[in-house]
């Protein structure tokens, strides 16, 4: 059997056709199938991390609630996501959309808050010494409360508001 040797090609513009046994371009069909199926692998690559972890889900979509026998149930977001059509690419970007606005302004809020709750965590950290300063102080003596002040000052100058 006669070896043919394939040229180089682009596979994204161009296929190898062996009937005819040489290079040919796509068809426009074949192209707009290859820019969805992209643009849908880019979409789920983004959206995977958004779901990891279900607060993202609830910022951005709420809890959703649905009656059975006239009890209210809570949809679990993993069954509202099976229902959502993929292929609707439109759709689905709105959505992946939606979820990174959300993952967004929540981390922007932890950036936000973060200071004041490290700052928080350190005082609580103390807070036993200020109560042995404070049994001191009953007895006229300052050394504990001198410590604790100082740990205080400490504190604020590594954690600013």
């Amino acid at each position: 059997m006669e070896e043919i040797k394939m040229p180089e090609f682009n596979p994204e513009t161009h296929k190898w056709d062996r009937e005819k046994k040489e290079v040919v371009p796509l068809t426009p069909e074949e192209l707009a199938e290859i820019a969805r199926r992209k643009r849908k692998a880019d979409l789920e690559k983004r959206f995977q991390p958004l779901v990891a972890n279900n607060v993202y889900y609830q910022k951005a979509f709420g809890v959703r609630i649905k009656e059975i026998n006239g009890e209210k149930h809570a949809i679990h977001e993993s069954e509202e996501i099976a229902e959502w059509d993929r292929d609707n690419l439109d759709d689905f970007e709105q959505k992946v959309l939606k979820l990174e606005a959300a993952k967004k302004e929540m981390d922007e809020e932890e950036v936000r808050v973060r200071p004041m709750l490290d700052r928080r965590n350190e005082y609580r950290k103390i807070d036993e010494l200020l109560l042995e300063a404070l049994a001191e102080k009953q007895e006229n003596k300052a050394g504990k409360m001198d410590e604790y002040l100082r740990l205080r000052a400490d504190i604020k100058t590594r954690f600013p508001k």
